[in-house]
């Protein structure tokens, strides 16, 4: 097995044991030639006879461990098959002026210039994407994806800032999270944030407290390496919470304590406070 792919599933493993991660970081690669996708992933019109959204592709493999193949005879989604480049959506189109209606953008000029400018890749670049569950993937992966809960994508952000000396710049829109997670960071070889959108939420369970970290795979290396700074003196830990002991309370509680022969000679409720009115 080539080195770099076991270092791929080396670097799973840690990102699983040490955030306790509810679903597999995901593995995801693009092929330029269907042919040369991995024999034992899952086309899912082939083999289950049902197209799927790349949210659901993206579900199956980080909740079922199922390593799933999609090319545009798969996808039930509009926006992957225009902007991973599967199929033509450009100005003077038809498809391009249906599209601009439905992108949430009242003014027309504004939608059109807005999907003008939408990442994509070159048409025809790619005749399928592969998400594989990192840990055990059968390719070097061109973007690690990471769905998590907002305070450990937190603490991998202050990991990246560690050995960059950066902080990490992303662009946010409420929805087309396949693209927003993808192709930026395999473009420009960047760290991204993403929010999962309704589609993602709706069909493919990804839940309201999480969040979506891409790793571009020739930035893994440095990322881990953030990580276990980072966890050298100050680990991920979402059991390590402050309380306030002996904290104040009402009058009664200090008299029922006097009377029990308690301890109990502290700090009482002001009710004059704004926050007691």
């Amino acid at each position: 097995m080539d080195k770099r792919i076991e270092v791929m599933h080396q670097y799973g493993k840690q990102l699983e044991d040490s955030f306790k991660l509810r679903s597999l970081p995901i593995a995801l690669k693009f092929y330029e030639k269907a042919e040369d996708v991995p024999a034992g992933a899952v086309f899912p019109k082939k083999k289950l006879g049902k197209h799927m959204a790349l949210c659901q592709a993206w579900a199956y493999t980080r909740m079922k461990g199922m390593t799933v193949a999609m090319t545009k005879e798969d996808h039930w989604c509009w926006n992957p098959l225009i902007a991973y480049g599967h199929v033509e959506c450009v100005p003077g189109q038809p498809q391009f002026a249906i599209v601009c209606k439905f992108l949430g953008i009242n003014d027309p000029e504004k939608a059109a210039s807005f999907f003008v400018n939408f990442p994509r890749f070159p048409l025809g670049k790619y005749e399928a994407v592969v998400s594989s569950p990192l840990k055990n993937c059968e390719f070097v992966p061109d973007v690690v994806l990471i769905y998590a809960e907002a305070a450990k994508i937190n603490h991998m952000i202050r990991a990246i800032k560690n050995v960059t000396g950066d902080v990490i710049h992303s662009v946010f829109d409420g929805i087309d999270s396949c693209i927003y997670a993808t192709i930026p960071s395999i473009m420009g070889n960047e760290y991204r944030v993403t929010f999962p959108d309704p589609g993602d939420r709706e069909r493919a369970r990804a839940r309201d407290d999480e969040v979506i970290l891409t790793v571009p795979a020739a930035r893994m290396e440095e990322f881990m390496t953030g990580i276990e700074r980072l966890n050298s003196f100050m680990p991920f830990n979402d059991r390590l919470f402050e309380f306030c002991l002996d904290f104040p309370h009402p009058p009664f509680y200090n008299t029922l304590f006097e009377i029990w022969g308690l301890d109990g000679n502290g700090e009482e409720w002001d009710f004059d406070h704004p926050k007691m009115k």
